[in-house]
């Protein structure tokens, strides 16, 4: 370890860890129980082979052997990083006992596990959410405050930020689009809502293909829909109509294509040619259509089988089912793939909204402590 350039009495060592709670452990054996979490941030390139993380501890010298040291009248924030380091020693321990209880959060850890977030992610932005306290602290006040001495408001503000920082946003469509999914997800229903929205209402032509031959109902839902807006309506059985009737479609035409829900199974079985085709057309705006109802586990394994398709964006279908957004927020954010609508009911083209960042992290932070509260 080597002391600090700003501070001789203070010496560091950076973790490369691909979990903060590991790298906690990692130096809780090595440097001891007065180890001081000094910074967390993602491991530069050349460090990156190690781990996802470099975590940075501090620890003063004579602390490894026990030796007492003398408070001092003035403000340390050296003492203010153990605060915050038992903290999290705390947060970690709750993590790994077992699921939280009702009564209400006592950090952005808790809130976000009530909240229906892994483990793991609540504590990663737990961390983040101390380190943008501490920034802002420092810049204002040139010392180091705890969490605690922050009001709920500040916490509120800065947990929302750390989380939208998470994931992206894309509410629009490219000219051809394709939505793929799992059978029941509500494919075809956000099709016409985009049909509406994005097509008609915009003064676009709309040109709607079903590649849905397995199921004749399906198919025909989509042609009578497609009577009613007065849009041309295609029947693609394989790819070779299929790429014949999106060319067929004129140039300035939205292009939407249906396809068959496909299961583990049949999409192995059935759906590898249009997986190949979809993944052959850069010019292809896929959509992979979720239900924000499905266990997070489930979505997890649905959206890692359709990355086949190729999928550019994440729609999901069914919020008005739910009152958790914690499985839209973990999947936009481990695959990095941008959200391009909301779907919140049947009522077409009505309950259907652009994806929007607070409609996410609203609902993660309820059960944090609300600014209303503070002032009463």
């Amino acid at each position: 370890m080597l002391p600090t350039d700003k501070n001789a009495r203070l010496f560091v060592k950076s973790y490369f860890t691909h979990s903060i709670t590991e790298a906690i452990e990692q130096a809780r054996v090595e440097m001891g129980p007065d180890a001081l979490l000094l910074n967390t941030r993602p491991a530069p390139p050349e460090g990156a082979h190690q781990g996802e993380y470099e975590v940075v501890f501090g620890l003063r010298p004579g602390a490894e052997d026990g030796g007492a040291r003398a408070e001092t009248a003035a403000v340390d924030p050296v003492q203010d990083l153990r605060k915050q380091m038992e903290q999290i020693r705390e947060m970690v321990s709750r993590i790994g006992a077992g699921p939280v209880t009702a009564s209400r959060p006592h950090s952005v850890a808790d809130a976000l596990l009530n909240a229906g977030i892994a483990p793991r992610l609540a504590a990663e932005i737990d961390l983040a959410v101390q380190q943008r306290l501490r920034n802002r602290s420092a810049i204002q006040t040139g010392r180091i405050k705890s969490i605690g001495d922050w009001d709920p408001a500040t916490v509120l503000q800065e947990t929302e930020s750390e989380i939208a920082s998470r994931f992206t946003v894309l509410p629009e469509t490219g000219r051809i689009v394709a939505l793929v999914g799992p059978p029941g997800s509500g494919k075809t229903t956000a099709l016409i809502k985009l049909a509406v929205t994005q097509g008609l209402a915009a003064r676009r032509r709309v040109h709607l293909i079903s590649t849905d031959h397995y199921r004749i109902a399906a198919a025909a839902q989509l042609e009578t829909y497609a009577e009613i807006l007065g849009a041309p309506f295609t029947l693609a059985e394989t790819t070779t109509a299929l790429a014949h009737a999106i060319e067929s479609a004129p140039a300035e035409a939205l292009v939407l294509i249906d396809t068959p829900g496909y299961t583990a199974v049949s999409l192995e079985e059935s759906g590898g040619d249009l997986t190949g085709f979809l993944r052959s057309r850069q010019d292809i705006d896929t959509h992979l259509v979720l239900t924000a109802t499905t266990r997070l586990a489930d979505l997890r394994r649905v959206v890692d089988l359709f990355q086949s398709c190729l999928p550019a964006k994440l729609l999901f279908t069914h919020l008005d089912e739910t009152d958790s957004t914690a499985a839209i927020f973990s999947e936009a954010a481990r695959t990095e793939k941008p959200l391009s609508f909301f779907s919140t009911g049947q009522v077409v083209p009505e309950d259907l909204e652009p994806a929007s960042k607070a409609r996410v992290t609203q609902s993660l932070v309820l059960e944090l402590p609300q600014p209303c509260e503070a002032v009463a």
